[in-house]
C-alpha cells in the first residue's frame, strides 16, 4: 500500500483544523461582515525533515504519547478475570510500537513548532487562528524508536506491565519520574560547594550517596533480575524464564552461574563472607 504523500496529509488536516476552530467575524472595506480564518505553517528544520531520531524539543511530547497509547492498547487486551501472560503484554508492546503511533506530525502553535495529534489536545489556538499539521510515516517511525526504548531499555516490560496493574492504566507521569523525558519542575541551578567545606565533609557525602545508589540498585524482585541476567548474557528472557523440569533448571543454574564467572570481575568492596 502505496504511502500518502506529507502534502496530501496536511491539506486534510487543514481541512480539519479549520473545521474545529471558531472563525474570527471582521467588517471588509465594503462594510460587509465577513469571517476570516489564517493558517499557520509550521517552518520545518533539516532535523524536522530527515532526522532519524526524534528531535529533543518534541520528546516529551512524544513519551505522553507512547504511554497514552500503550496504556489504551493494554485496557483494551486486559482480561477481567487473570493477567495477561507475559508473551501477551510484550506482543501488545511490539504491535502498539509498530503499527499504533500513526497521525502525529507538528504544527506552529503560537509561533512554536509543537508535535500535535490525536493524544495531544491543543486548546491555546486564538479565534480565527488555524494549525497545519505536517505529518507522514517519518514521525511514526521516529514514535516507534521512542517506544521500544521506553518498553525495554527505560523503564522495561514487566515493570511497565506492573505499573499498569497496579493503576488500571499507564500515566504520563512516567515520563516525569521514569524516563525523565520530561523536566519536572524549573531546571534546578548548580549546586556551588562552599569553600569551607573540609575533604572529610565532601567524602562523607559522596559515600552516602553510594551507599544510596547500591541499596537502589539492590531493591529489584527476581523477575527483574532474570530479565536483566538474560540480557546481559545475550539471550531472551524467556530463555531463562520457560518451564522446565528440576534437572533442567539445576542445569540451566549451574549455565548461568558458569556465563557470570566468565563475565570481567567489576573492582568492588564488597567482601564475600564463606
Amino acid at each position: 500500500m502505496a504511502s500518502i504523500p506529507a502534502v496530501v496529509v496536511a491539506l486534510l488536516l487543514v481541512q480539519q483544523a479549520v473545521a474545529q476552530q471558531e472563525w474570527n467575524e471582521k467588517i471588509n472595506d465594503e462594510g460587509r461582515k465577513v469571517q476570516e480564518m489564517k493558517i499557520q505553517a509550521p517552518s520545518m528544520t533539516e532535523e524536522d525533515q530527515y532526522g532519524y531520531t526524534m528531535p529533543d524539543q518534541y520528546r516529551c511530547d512524544s513519551c505522553k504519547v507512547v504511554v497514552h497509547h500503550l496504556s489504551e492498547a493494554l485496557q483494551r487486551r486486559q482480561p477481567k478475570n487473570r493477567r495477561l501472560k507475559e508473551w501477551e503484554y510484550q506482543e501488545v508492546y511490539d504491535e502498539t510500537c509498530m503499527s499504533g503511533l500513526s497521525g502525529y506530525g507538528i504544527s506552529l502553535i503560537n509561533g512554536e513548532n509543537t508535535l500535535s495529534g490525536p493524544a495531544l489536545k491543543r486548546d491555546n489556538l486564538e479565534a480565527g487562528m488555524g494549525a497545519i499539521q505536517m505529518g507522514g510515516e517519518t514521525w511514526e517511525k521516529r514514535l516507534g524508536e521512542i517506544c521500544r526504548k521506553i518498553v525495554y531499555e527505560k523503564v522495561g516490560e514487566d515493570e511497565l506491565y506492573e505499573e499498569f496493574r497496579a493503576k488500571g492504566e499507564l500515566s504520563s507521569d512516567l515520563c516525569f519520574s521514569e524516563t525523565r523525558d520530561c523536566q519536572l519542575g524549573p531546571k534546578a541551578l548548580p549546586k556551588v560547594e562552599k569553600v569551607s567545606k573540609s575533604k572529610g565533609d565532601k567524602k562523607s557525602k559522596q559515600k552516602k550517596h553510594e551507599d544510596a545508589a547500591s541499596k537502589k540498585a539492590a531493591d529489584i524482585d527476581l523477575s527483574s533480575f532474570i530479565g536483566k541476567l538474560a540480557k546481559s548474557h545475550g539471550v531472551a528472557k524467556a530463555d531463562y524464564t520457560q518451564k522446565r523440569s528440576f534437572s533442567d533448571w539445576e542445569s540451566l543454574f549451574v549455565l548461568a552461574a558458569q556465563r557470570i564467572s566468565e563475565q570481567p570481575v567489576k573492582q568492588s568492596d564488597q567482601v564475600l563472607e564463606v
